[in-house]
């Protein structure tokens, strides 16, 4: 059902109130914009499915205050951006919520599984992906686009029933409730300017004084797309950002003779640039998070042994080892540095407490 004005959508809650279960996905647009331009939701009930044309209603905040009701289960395949997406809209997370591609990671298929790949195993049923590319805020949308929304969704209940057996069965719930719980957490869809610099590759290869700059940048950069709603690389790019900070110009000569950087830029923003550059504040957590210690060569053969190890690991339990730890991970364990997914819940368990135990277990110096 094509829910495009506020009767049908005051239908779709009339219906939705007798459902504790409910599939989601989302379409939208993000290529020109900060903030992903939400332009249909599906939800899938029972053996009903409803596309919801957030562009042509104005007034979707009863279906939003809806939709976040403790009581109503959302099941979602990935559901990172469109998570990011409502909690644009309505500033919380919808819980409690479902991610059937965790689940299935947990289960040993492979990280980033998609959707159409669950559907194929469980229904042997190959979707039509030919409108992944489509234009959803051109209107009126055509009934191939609407199929193709709908079956986003038309399966997930299903999946998510088959991947809740296999989860019990191995007693797996409750890892996936600790991963769908730090899906949750808002701290990861609320991009403050002051920690943006850690999307900055590179920064680390300068100068310390030099790294002040590049965090000052980032910030000034990540206030700037906000405000203005453009992709923060179409406010400056990172290696022109890193090239700012290298030069440190303090005049608007020395910032002018600095290669690739737009003129409309430098007319528009050249002043607070240069404010940004010659004011910036050193934060000493930047400095400890991005200059690590060297290590020595028993650090180096432990952080190896540790990763055949958690490969062993991984194999032994049938779950991709980037979803126990990464590399970095088992690098700041042998820094010290154990503020990290491993060291919680079913991490700490499966594999992390062993992690502990080794690098304590070590003599030699394991970095300088």
């Amino acid at each position: 059902m094509y829910v495009d004005t506020p009767a049908r959508l005051k239908e779709f809650l009339r219906e939705i109130e007798g459902h504790s279960v409910v599939a989601i996905d989302t379409e939208f647009i993000r290529e020109k914009t900060y903030y992903p331009q939400l332009c249909l939701i599906q939800i899938a009930a029972g053996s009903s499915i409803w596309c919801i044309d957030t562009l042509v209603l104005d007034d979707l905040s009863l279906f939003f205050q809806d939709l976040c009701r403790p009581s109503l289960l959302k099941i979602f395949h990935a559901a990172r951006q469109d998570l990011e997406i409502f909690f644009h809209e309505t500033a919380q997370i919808p819980t409690p919520l479902f991610d059937t591609q965790i689940a299935a990671a947990l289960l040993g298929r492979p990280d980033q599984i998609a959707y159409a790949g669950l559907v194929a195993e469980f229904y042997e049923i190959d979707l039509d992906k030919s409108s992944s590319r489509t234009n959803w805020i051109q209107r009126p949308l055509s009934g191939r686009q609407l199929d193709y929304a709908a079956d986003d969704v038309r399966y997930l209940q299903g999946v998510k029933a088959n991947l809740t057996e296999e989860l019990e069965a191995r007693g797996r719930i409750e890892w996936l409730n600790e991963e769908c719980r730090r899906l949750a957490e808002t701290n990861l869809y609320n991009n403050d300017p002051a920690t943006m610099w850690r999307r900055v590759k590179g920064i680390g290869k300068l100068e310390p004084d030099k790294q002040a700059i590049a965090v000052a940048l980032a910030a000034w950069r990540e206030n700037n797309a906000q405000a203005r709603n453009l992709p923060r690389g179409w406010v400056l790019k990172d290696d022109r950002l890193l090239a700012l900070a290298r030069a440190a110009p303090n005049t608007s000569a020395q910032l002018h003779a600095i290669d690739g950087l737009a003129p409309g830029l430098l007319r528009r923003h050249g002043n607070e640039l240069l404010e940004t550059i010659q004011a910036p504040v050193t934060d000493s957590r930047v400095a400890d998070e991005v200059n690590l210690p060297r290590l020595t060569g028993p650090g180096k053969q432990l952080l190896r042994d540790l990763l055949i190890r958690l490969r062993g690991c991984a194999e032994d339990n049938a779950v991709s080892s980037s979803l126990i730890a990464t590399r970095n991970e088992l690098e700041l364990a042998i820094y010290g540095r154990t503020a990290t997914r491993l060291f919680e819940g079913w991490r700490r368990t499966l594999f992390g407490d062993a992690v502990r135990s080794q690098i304590e277990s070590a003599t030699a110096i394991l970095y300088e």
